[in-house]
């Protein structure tokens, strides 16, 4: 009776040894995918991505990789947080990605007009499940997401969010605000994965709920004013969105602006004036300049 009992307890415990390692060998096939590859924009194309289009940029070989620093860094480390272009937040400022870091040179990639329908195109490289969304910020000295959040891109199809269904490369449309403008803007690409378990708003557990893998993207653009709203708002209006450069405007008007043609120094031949003399003014033959005869007067008395 104790052989049966030792030996069914040697299965059992053989069994849990061997579930134990077929969850570790499950998970670690789960973080390969997790890690290999994921998405770059490439139109306008990113600071990450600018030099494969001919930009003057330092190569970034991982641009497919802006993920945070890596979930568990981002939500175990960071709290949750991620620099404004897919760097780890915790990176000194300015992050690698940002205005001023190692890959954030400012190269304006791309040029459009308010109002404009653009294209925008995503070159997914693993599928996280998820949805991924384009926002704007006028201000490329700002390194905080709320800049961003306040104005977020709407597809030309409606609604702000995109989801894609596998792994691939996606040119969506979205419409530019009307009432943005910007010499220099930053566009940002940011990606919510939906790949791993979690704990559901409602409580409940399931897919895509929970803590995600986050991924980032930004793109150095400029908005201008459309022709035909150009006249229809004073200067001052574009001054306050930061379109108009004053101390600019000033600088180019004042080398613009005609002068007197004022000469220092001693006058020069041809600059002296002409002064008229009329004593030896030559008087011009005619009847009317015809001298007159002066009559003879008698001295004679009779």
């Amino acid at each position: 009776m104790g052989e049966l009992i030792s030996f069914f307890c040697t299965i059992y415990v053989g069994t849990l040894l061997y579930l134990k390692m077929l969850w570790y060998i499950i998970a670690a096939c789960a973080l390969a995918v997790s890690v290999s590859g994921h998405g770059r924009v490439l139109e306008p194309p990113s600071r990450a991505s600018a030099w494969r289009f001919g930009f003057p940029t330092k190569p970034d070989y991982d641009d497919d990789g802006r993920n945070c620093g890596g979930f568990s860094h981002q939500h175990q480390v960071t709290g949750g947080k991620c620099g404004i272009c897919g760097d780890p937040y915790d990176q000194p400022q300015p992050r690698d990605h940002e205005l001023g870091g190692t890959w954030g040179d400012g190269i304006i990639v791309a040029k459009y007009s308010a109002g404009q329908i653009i294209s925008a195109t995503v070159d997914l490289t693993a599928y996280h499940k998820g949805y991924w969304q384009f926002k704007i910020c006028p201000d490329p000295t700002r390194n905080d997401q709320d800049c961003f959040d306040e104005n977020i891109l709407e597809l030309e199809s409606g609604g702000t969010k995109y989801y894609p269904n596998r792994d691939a490369k996606y040119t969506m449309t979205y419409r530019l605000p009307n009432d943005l403008y910007c010499e220099h803007c930053v566009l940002q690409w940011q990606y919510i994965a939906g790949n791993n378990w979690g704990v559901c708003k409602n409580g409940t557990t399931g897919l895509g709920c929970g803590n995600q893998e986050q991924f980032g993207a930004c793109s150095d653009i400029s908005i201008s004013v459309p022709m035909e709203n150009a006249e229809n708002k004073p200067a001052s209006y574009y001054q306050r969105l930061g379109y108009i450069d004053v101390q600019v405007l000033l600088q180019l008007l004042d080398k613009v602006r005609p002068r007197p043609n004022v000469r220092v120094g001693p006058p020069r031949p041809e600059d002296k004036p002409i002064i008229k003399n009329n004593k030896h003014k030559r008087k011009r033959k005619g009847k009317k300049n015809k001298p007159r005869k002066r009559k003879k007067v008698s001295t004679e008395f009779s």
